[in-house]
């Protein structure tokens, strides 16, 4: 799995560091998915979310694609660390790959490859910035304020999939509006010469409450038409479901 294709798993929305011991609510919402260039609708993520207070404790996405067949799931537990979960992620395909064992210092990276094969496994050293899947939007709530008022901040991201990890670098590139409100536009890219290589991200925003608005980059969902991942996806995390999203099935709403 590409290095740009993992950093879309760390995309989480409403998670935020918080106190311990607050009260613990569970949310649901959904991003739906479409093709940057044409529009074409091509899936949508159902997202699961477990909160102590504005802590992200543990959390589910559902995959669907345009005619309501999963795609695949993925599963996190923040509660060893903000901004390294222990989670899998099982795609239709048969590739998988996650993180467990995460301890203060050391964690174990694992993948297997579609189609079966053997488990392949890494030791990650935890280190002190870093983060892997989706707590990086634990990080970057964290140091949002800081990114608005235009410092670029780097950090080291796990990739499961590579069982390795990268340096990378957020800063502010713009604003924008979202459904009638003012939001920020970040770019995320790595912080080494293999950003001349490696495609950048674009996320968007609310300075205001830190929610994830949108993203656009390269999917980590394959397509189920030809086994690749989706190229230049546009996903957006709407209020009310758009009209062309007509392939989730109704009990995903419930």
């Amino acid at each position: 799995m590409s290095l740009t294709r993992s950093l879309l798993m760390t995309v989480g929305l409403f998670a935020a560091a918080g106190s311990a011991g607050a009260e613990t609510k569970d949310a649901v919402f959904f991003g739906y998915a479409y093709n940057a260039e044409s529009g074409e609708y091509l899936y949508t993520e159902r997202h699961q979310q477990r909160m102590e207070g504005r802590r992200w404790i543990e959390g589910s996405i559902d995959y669907y694609d345009a005619e309501g067949e999963k795609l695949g799931r993925k599963k996190m537990d923040f509660r060893a660390n903000p901004y390294i979960p222990e989670y899998s992620l099982e795609l239709e395909s048969g590739y998988a790959e996650g993180i467990r064992d995460v301890g203060e210092k050391r964690a174990v990276m694992w993948k297997r490859p579609a189609g079966g094969g053997s488990e392949q496994t890494e030791t990650l050293k935890v280190r002190d910035a870093m983060a892997a899947d989706s707590g990086f939007h634990s990080l970057i709530y964290d140091n949002l304020d800081a990114i608005l008022d235009g410092e670029t901040k780097k950090f080291r991201f796990a990739v499961a999939g590579n069982l390795s990890d990268y340096s990378f670098r957020v800063r502010k590139t713009g604003e924008t509006e979202f459904e009638g409100r003012s939001a920020a536009v970040l770019k995320v890219e790595a912080a080494t010469l293999l950003r001349l290589i490696a495609p950048s991200l674009q996320l968007t925003y609310d300075p205001e409450n830190g929610q994830l608005l949108e993203y656009r980059g390269l999917s980590n969902v394959h397509d189920p038409a030809t086994g690749e991942p989706f190229e230049d996806v546009r996903i957006s995390y709407y209020r009310k479901p758009p009209e062309d999203a007509t392939g989730v099935p109704e009990e995903a709403y419930e």
